[in-house]
């Protein structure tokens, strides 16, 4: 893998500058930034409301406009808590996060010691780069990310992302760098919730709509054995929740195209799931229903 470049001494500053940086005032003064975003007319505000009345066809107004405004309010303190916490050991991040999910928890730890991967299923919901740097402290993790077209900005959260333990690859890498990974039995973590173009894709439920998701997690977990478990980190009672679903194995069958559908179809399912219980720690301003079916066909019909 690829060294770290040196960031320098304007990083290591305000690495250091963060940790003067009270948690409580992050996640007050997040909230308050995130509020007055909402109220804006912006184009980012506008589509939340707009994909929540997709997502919630029955919801009323009133509820639609108090949920585009949590949303707002739950991005500012997830930015700025953990930009006050970049600083902070991952490990000491780590201590009071309860776990949900501790029998599969343990379940997965112990299929890494035996050198058996999982491909780990998350999203944009709850604190994912909070999830990168404090997951890694228990399960020995790789995250899969999109290169960040500034260098400084692209290195200095991959740093970030690895200060907990974390391999980092990229989207663009060569697809055996993560087969080997998992063959090494880490857990490889993949961002999976967004219509990404670029990539190749299929078309599977997301709040009974067909949204354009990428193929290659699945891919990769029939490549490497099948298994792969849910993994998120969400906000509960102004406590961070760790959460883990089942890790499950699904054989290969005759039809590749079929299986990797079975297996994308039921990971944003049980994602929507999870959404359903807090929709307002998912993304909503993200264009989720950009591509549609007529615009790739042999997706649609993968």
């Amino acid at each position: 893998m690829t060294p770290l470049p040196p960031l320098g001494a304007a990083t290591s500053l305000l690495l250091r500058g963060t940790r003067v940086i009270p948690t409580w005032f992050a996640w007050w003064c997040g909230g308050l930034i995130g509020h007055a975003f909402s109220l804006l007319p912006l184009r980012d505000s506008l589509r939340c409301r707009e994909h929540l009345r997709i997502a919630y066809p029955d919801a009323d107004a009133r509820w639609i406009e108090r949920t585009a405004r949590k949303t707002f309010r739950h991005a500012g303190r997830m930015a700025l808590w953990s930009f006050a916490t970049l600083g902070r050991d991952p490990r000491s991040l780590r201590r009071g996060i309860p776990v949900e999910g501790a029998d599969n928890l343990r379940e997965v730890v112990r299929a890494c010691r035996r050198g058996e991967g999982t491909v780990g299923f998350t999203g944009h919901f709850g604190n994912w780069e909070l999830l990168s740097r404090v997951g890694a402290t228990v399960i020995p993790s790789t995250v899969i990310g999109r290169r960040l077209r500034s260098a400084f900005a692209d290195a200095f959260m991959r740093e970030v992302r690895a200060s907990g333990g974390s391999r980092v690859l990229y989207q663009d890498d060569d697809v055996r760098a993560s087969v080997r990974e998992l063959r090494s039995g880490r857990m490889l973590g993949v961002l999976a919730d967004q219509d990404v173009p670029r990539l190749a894709g299929i078309f599977v439920p997301w709040f009974g709509q067909p949204a354009f998701t990428p193929s290659a997690p699945a891919a990769l977990a029939l490549m490497s054995g099948g298994a792969v478990q849910p993994i998120f980190l969400f906000e509960r009672a102004g406590r961070w929740v760790l959460h883990l679903g089942p890790r499950r194995i699904f054989t290969r069958g005759k039809d590749r195209a079929a299986d990797i559908s079975e297996i994308t179809a039921w990971a944003m399912a049980y994602e929507e799931a999870l959404v359903r219980r807090s929709p307002h720690q998912w993304v909503w301003w993200h264009r989720r229903y950009k591509t549609r079916p007529e615009d790739r066909p042999a997706a649609a019909r993968a």
